[in-house]
């Protein structure tokens, strides 16, 4: 017999981190899809006519594409939002030509403070 004790195990944390999901659509999109095509189409229907009522099923094609998103990765439409977050920035900020097509991100705040930048121009000595 050996005296090592089992590692402790938390059943709950499994299901932490997973978005809670309605016939397979998270919660939040799923909620997102639907007000936006219904009062989409409510607003269409009411000031163009009998075809704007139609916009409220774009939802439909949006939310089969989410759950086709999210079979594998619930997290996967977060991951997407992410990616076309920088590719929008990467497109808008200019300094990707200027530095062969990359988006350098650094933690810092270059010439954001003034004591950062007075700091640059200080004479440095050395002895």
């Amino acid at each position: 017999m050996t005296d090592e004790k089992q590692p402790v195990e938390y059943i709950s944390y499994n299901g932490l981190g997973r978005s809670p999901m309605i016939w397979g659509i998270p919660y939040m999109v799923g909620l997102a899809i639907m007000c936006v095509s219904l009062l989409g189409g409510m607003l269409l229907g009411t000031f163009v006519g009998g075809l704007g009522w139609l916009f409220a099923l774009v939802g439909i094609p949006l939310a089969l594409f989410a759950k086709m998103l999210c079979t594998n990765d619930d997290k996967a439409i977060q991951i997407l939002l992410l990616e076309v977050k920088w590719s929008l920035i990467k497109a808008v900020s200019g300094n990707s030509a200027l530095h062969g097509g990359t988006l350098a991100i650094a933690p810092t705040t270059y010439g954001r403070k003034l004591k950062n930048v007075k700091r640059y121009f200080e004479t440095t000595v050395r002895g």
